[in-house]
């Protein structure tokens, strides 16, 4: 299909549903749905729900919750939830099931407004190249009944954001991203220490002009990480004195050894 005919198909998915709630993390994918779903519906028929946790950045969480406003939309009833992941014992445990017990956690409190509200559908941002990857956090959208109106009308990454450009959203090329508990390696227990940790050093990374890059803990090494980089940004990553001061700067918060990841991301 092509993009206007997967457009077409999206709108009609959501014309379906008349009343919808939609989980909205900020970012390309949900961002394409709120705007589809507020085109289709009306902004009275839609609510936008946003966890709000200590796993993002905070400029993230605000670029969400101002994201209506940035883009002139109005009449959108827009709630942000607070929850604390960090006193979900299945959560802390880290074990490759904490995406599973994290999304469920999340969308059981996201239905609790809902039905508060008279709202039965949830939507969630899932495209069709998330359904390649193993993610644990599918199985609970499909055991709440969570609708993926993306996957419904054939919409992969690339269609994401080609149709995000073409409506002017501020998302359509930002990378993606996860939470920091992805930086934790399994077996290590998510704690706030290790969460400050991280939000930390991608923050220094940040100040080198690098984005959409991840800094991992070392599964084996408390003062080691591995940093993965975008494809474009391994070229600055060589320019001259660019690894010595990253390095430099690792150590200045305790990480004697950094290694980088050659794969990318």
């Amino acid at each position: 299909m092509t993009l206007e005919q997967k457009t077409k198909k999206l709108h009609a998915v959501l014309e379906d549903y008349g009343r919808v709630a939609i989980a909205f993390s900020g970012g390309v994918d949900s961002s394409l749905l709120l705007k589809s779903a507020i085109d289709t519906l009306g902004p009275d028929n839609v609510l936008a729900l946003s966890a709000r946790t200590c796993l993002v950045r905070p400029e993230e969480q605000q670029a969400a919750e101002g994201w209506l406003g940035r883009h002139g939309l109005t009449g959108v009833d827009f709630q942000a939830v607070d929850l604390y992941p960090l006193s979900w014992k299945e959560f802390v445990g880290n074990s490759e099931e904490r995406c599973y017990h994290c999304k469920l956690r999340i969308y059981k409190e996201f239905f609790e407004i809902m039905h508060g509200r008279d709202i039965q559908i949830l939507l969630d941002g899932t495209n069709t190249d998330d359904l390649k990857n193993r993610r644990p956090g599918l199985r609970a959208i499909h055991e709440l009944g969570v609708k993926t109106p993306l996957v419904e009308a054939g919409f992969d990454k690339n269609d994401v954001r080609a149709r995000s450009r073409i409506l002017l959203l501020d998302t359509s090329n930002r990378p993606s991203s996860s939470c920091f508990a992805t930086r934790i390696p399994h077996g290590l227990e998510v704690t706030a220490e290790r969460i400050e940790a991280v939000a930390g050093y991608e923050k220094d990374m940040e100040k080198f002009g690098f984005s959409g890059f991840r800094v991992r803990l070392h599964p084996l090494d408390r003062d080691a990480v591995v940093v993965q980089l975008q494809e474009d940004d391994f070229e600055r990553f060589s320019r001259p004195g660019m690894r010595v001061a990253v390095v430099r700067s690792f150590r200045k918060a305790g990480i004697h050894s950094v290694f980088l990841d050659l794969v990318g991301r």
